[in-house]
Order: structure tokens, then C-alpha cells, then sequence
């Protein structure tokens, strides 16, 4: 899911970009991982996509995402057998996991970020790297269900779009959620985990991806203040909260 290997240094954003095979084979060794069914993808902005084509590549998986997530396979030569377009409640069996494509969001950023980073627009034309990181456009959103557990790449909603659906944990992604106000925030905690039912938050995208290190994470901006008001809105509503950590296992097998 989202697989972010490479990690680029943020200078490296004023040259042009590529994913770094080395570094997603020691990440993948690491891990233990040696193959995969399917890499998924939330969308396709460069911190979550620039190393899913060779993630696949290295694993034997599918690669599943939007039409933006095409681009990136056709530019990076991938087999297009291997490729899996998908669309909003699109239900697929990937390995031994019932997943299921629901409707997403890109937070919003404020001025001038937002003109930095595009959260709307598709990638247009197969993407070769190297490329610019403002050529990962964002493409199509979605909050994947793998199983009972939900996972929000970015922290944003659509509104209504989880209620009913049989959710144990919530895999929050906060990056840029500390620029938004309190209220967002508990709205996003509202719509995400509480109409979800889920009883189990994880949070992502917490650590500052700027930074190299692939063990070594370090909170990025205002995440701490983010944590605190999630740990929180966590205690009102009765879930259990806890940070996603590089190379520690989690269990996601839930009872029903």
C-alpha cells in the first residue's frame, strides 16, 4: 500500500526525481517481504507513488490504482497485464484479502502550498522517470477496505461514504492535517472512524518524509499537536490509538 522507499531528501525536489531500486530492495529485505499479490495505491502524488511500479516489479505484484496510477506503470514499462485500473466500489480478491475501492479525498492545503502541491488534477501522459515531483499528480482518490481494515492515504473524506461498512481499524494518514483547524480534524475523526465503527485507529504519514532514513522517523510540522488532539478525540469516542512504526509487524486479523 503506497509503498514510499525511496524517501527523498527534500533538496532532491529541485531535480528531477526517480525511485531508487536499491533502496526499495533493502526496505523490501528488511521487512521480510520477498512477494506480493498486489501493491495498492490511495493516489499518485510522488510520496506515495514514486516507487509502486518498481515495488511490483521487485514482489512479482498487480499494481492496483486509478487511471493516474496507469501512467505510471506505462512509463516505467510495466508488463500491462500487471496493471489493474480500478474505479470507485470496485470489489476485488487480491491474495488472500477481500478489497474493496471507496470514494476518497487529497486534503486541502492553504495558500500558497496549495499551488504547490495539485490535489485534483490526473496525470496526464504515461510518466517516465526521471520526472519533476509536481508531475506525480494526485489523480483519483481512494480510501481503501482491505478485509475490516479501512486506510485513508491523505487526511480527507467524503462525507457519508463509510457508514455501514463492516470496519475493525482505521488506518489514518495525518500528513498536513496540523494546517487545518481543530474542527476539520474532528469532523475527519467523525466521518472516518466513528461512522466507520471501527474500534482501532493506526495512525500514518506522521514522520517527516524529507528524511532519509528508513528506520529513523521523525514527526514532520505539527504532528505532535495533531497526536494530541486525536489521542483525544480517540479517549471521547472509545477506540484505541496508536503510530504505524517502520518494521514493526501489526495484526490486522480481527474477530468479527
Amino acid at each position: 500500500m503506497d509503498p514510499h522507499f525511496t524517501r527523498p531528501a527534500l533538496i532532491s525536489l529541485l531535480g528531477k526525481i526517480r525511485p531508487s531500486k536499491e533502496r526499495i530492495r533493502t526496505g523490501l529485505a528488511r521487512l521480510g517481504v520477498q512477494s506480493l499479490a498486489g501493491v495498492l495505491l490511495t493516489h499518485t502524488h510522488y510520496d506515495h507513488a514514486l516507487g509502486a511500479v518498481e515495488t511490483a516489479r521487485q514482489t512479482g505484484a498487480a499494481l492496483y490504482g486509478s487511471p493516474s496510477a496507469g501512467q505510471l506503470a506505462a512509463g516505467a514499462g510495466l508488463d500491462p497485464s500487471r496493471f489493474h485500473m480500478v474505479r470507485h466500489g470496485d470489489a476485488r480478491q487480491i491474495g488472500g484479502f477481500s478489497v474493496r475501492f471507496l470514494p476518497g479525498q487529497h486534503i486541502s492545503f492553504p495558500a500558497p502550498l496549495n499551488r504547490l502541491v495539485n490535489t485534483k488534477d490526473p496525470i496526464p501522459d504515461p510518466l517516465r522517470p526521471p520526472a519533476w515531483f509536481w508531475q506525480y499528480r494526485c489523480g483519483e482518490v481512494s480510501a481503501i477496505l482491505v478485509d475490516r481494515t479501512l486506510i485513508f492515504g491523505s487526511a480527507a473524506f467524503v462525507s457519508g461514504a463509510y457508514k455501514g461498512w463492516d470496519v475493525d481499524t482505521v488506518v489514518l494518514g495525518i500528513g498536513g492535517l496540523g494546517l487545518r483547524p481543530q474542527s476539520y480534524l474532528e469532523r475527519l475523526y467523525r466521518e472516518a472512524v466513528v461512522a466507520s465503527g471501527a474500534r482501532r485507529v493506526l495512525v500514518s504519514h506522521w514522520d517527516n518524509f524529507f528524511w532519509r532514513s528508513q528506520t529513523d522517523l521523525r514527526p514532520l510540522g505539527r504532528e505532535r499537536w495533531t497526536l494530541a488532539q486525536l489521542e483525544a478525540l480517540a479517549e471521547r469516542y472509545g477506540q484505541t490509538l496508536s503510530l504505524l512504526e517502520y518494521n514493526h509487524s501489526v495484526n490486522l486479523i480481527t474477530k468479527p
